[in-house]
């Protein structure tokens, strides 16, 4: 009966002659619209920079301080609301389809030290760092080799003897993704790292390049593609949609032993085991014990993988080998695969490889997904 009902809906849908599937698709969308204004004065702000981070979706206030962005998938996102000389605001909001939500923001007033950008004592000292903090931002893959941060001279470091080393970003880093044909402009709030692993927390805003020719847009999407599949994004929105094993992906849940994790202590799992039901039906809670280890078949390793893992000693394999961690006792997660708890979980292995070189806006997919 359901199989007829689905096939009588879409005879009725196709008959009727204003009724398109586009719009049929947009009344699962969402708008997101409000106002900004000064926290002292309360009049409204003209200019405004208000985006949904990780995507492309952005707007800049008129006026009378109001901005509209249309058409937003369901989810959760952070909402980042930026202006020079005021505070930027960064808060998470969750969206749920078809929804007029209004999301109204007063900015506060601060002083910037623009001097501080482009003064300071930028040595061979800071260089190596700067290489340093690349390698580990944006990736050693092989379409790092195209992506350019354009503005370093923002950027300031720390070192402690221990071997921990942070950075922090005086103004938005503007980079140049030449393999993907993106320009991202980021909001960096936190970068450290300490022995092997490495933390950041930000806002990206991701604008698409004009390619040159046709020749140029079929390698960006070659190359997206490429980024896409496989990655911890396709991997949750698999999840989700209840077609990891469709999408090539095995999952094991490792459990832990005494002496750290074994295959002995080792089961396959499926996500109807890993995902219930959250308090707002487009979000999913993940929740398992140990640590998944998660293998993509349908595509081998980067050769430049192993030389950046620091314990493999040999040539490349035919499948991905990735790791995932909780680190609370369970994490929200969207229809986009995005995960709303910051520092909710740890990847590693392949996920981890994967940095900023190799990552899509959160509203990309291939033509083919």
């Amino acid at each position: 009966m359901r199989g007829i009902f689905i096939v009588g809906l879409i005879c009725v849908l196709v008959s009727l002659p204003h009724v398109d599937w586009l719009y049929a698709t947009d009344l699962q969308r969402s708008d997101i619209q409000g106002r900004v204004v000064h926290a002292e004065t309360g009049e409204p702000l003209l200019g405004v920079h208000v985006f949904l981070s990780g995507t492309q979706m952005g707007a800049v206030t008129n006026s009378a301080g109001r901005y509209h962005l249309r058409n937003v998938s369901s989810g959760s996102y952070r909402l980042v609301v930026s202006s020079i000389g005021f505070a930027r605001i960064s808060k998470t909001i969750s969206v749920p389809p078809g929804r007029q939500l209004t999301e109204d923001h007063e900015l506060k007033p601060v002083i910037y030290e623009l001097g501080e950008i482009y003064a300071g004592n930028l040595d061979e000292r800071w260089e190596r760092y700067v290489e340093r903090f690349t390698h580990l931002f944006i990736g050693e893959s092989s379409l790092s080799d195209s992506v350019k941060i354009l503005n370093p001279e923002v950027l300031r470091f720390e070192r402690r003897w221990w071997g921990r080393f942070e950075a922090e970003a005086l103004a938005p880093l503007q980079i140049e993704n030449r393999a993907l044909g993106y320009r991202i402009t980021y909001y960096l709030d936190e970068f450290i790292h300490t022995g092997t692993r490495t933390r950041w927390d930000g806002e990206p805003l991701f604008t698409e390049m004009t390619p040159e020719n046709e020749e140029q847009a079929r390698m960006w999407e070659q190359n997206r593609e490429k980024a896409f599949y496989g990655s911890l994004r396709h991997f949750l929105i698999s999840l989700m949609q209840n077609r990891t094993e469709d999408d090539g992906f095995v999952v094991f849940n490792l459990r832990r032993e005494t002496y750290g994790y074994s295959i002995r202590n080792r089961f396959r799992t499926s996500p109807h085991r890993l995902l219930s039901e959250s308090d707002e039906e487009h979000l999913k809670r993940m929740r398992f014990s140990g640590r998944l280890e998660i293998l993509y078949t349908r595509r081998g390793e980067d050769p430049r993988y192993v030389q950046w893992a620091p314990d493999l000693f040999r040539a490349p394999n035919t499948m991905q080998t990735s790791y995932f961690e909780l680190n609370r006792r369970n994490i929200t997660i969207d229809n986009d695969g995005e995960v709303a708890e910051v520092y909710g979980a740890t990847r590693f292995g392949y996920f981890a490889f994967h940095r900023l070189a190799d990552k899509t806006p959160r509203e990309y997919r291939p033509n083919d997904f």
